[in-house]
C-alpha cells in the first residue's frame, strides 16, 4: 500500500469517527433533553398536582380528574427551553470534553 493510499485510509477513518461521535453525540442528548428528563419533570408536576387536587375541598370530580393531566401538558412550553440549556451544558461540560480529546 502506497503513501498516499494510507493517507486516503486514514481520511476516511477519521470522517467514519467524526460521524459515529456526531451521532452517539446526538443519540444522547436527544435521549435526555427529549425524553429521559421531560418525562421525569411532567411526571413529578402531574403527581404534585394530584396530590393537591387530592387535598382540596370542593372540586368538581371533573376537575379532580382533569387538572393534572391539563397542568401536565400546560408545563411543556415552560420546560423546553430550561430542559435543553440544561442537558447542553452537562454534556458540554462532560461527555463532549472528552469526545473532542478522542477526536484529535
Amino acid at each position: 500500500m502506497s503513501e498516499d493510499e494510507r493517507v486516503t485510509v486514514r481520511e476516511y477513518r477519521a470522517k467514519e469517527t467524526r460521524a459515529a461521535i456526531a451521532t452517539f453525540d446526538t443519540l444522547l442528548w436527544q435521549s435526555l433533553a427529549s425524553v429521559a428528563i421531560p418525562g421525569g419533570v411532567i411526571n413529578l408536576i402531574v403527581r404534585s398536582s394530584r396530590f393537591a387536587v387530592a387535598r382540596s375541598v370542593g372540586l368538581p370530580v371533573l376537575v379532580s380528574k382533569w387538572l393534572p393531566t391539563a397542568a401536565g401538558l400546560g408545563s411543556i412550553p415552560f420546560i423546553i427551553a430550561p430542559i435543553d440549556n440544561c442537558v447542553d451544558f452537562a454534556l458540554d461540560n462532560s461527555i463532549r470534553k472528552l469526545l473532542q480529546q478522542k477526536e484529535e
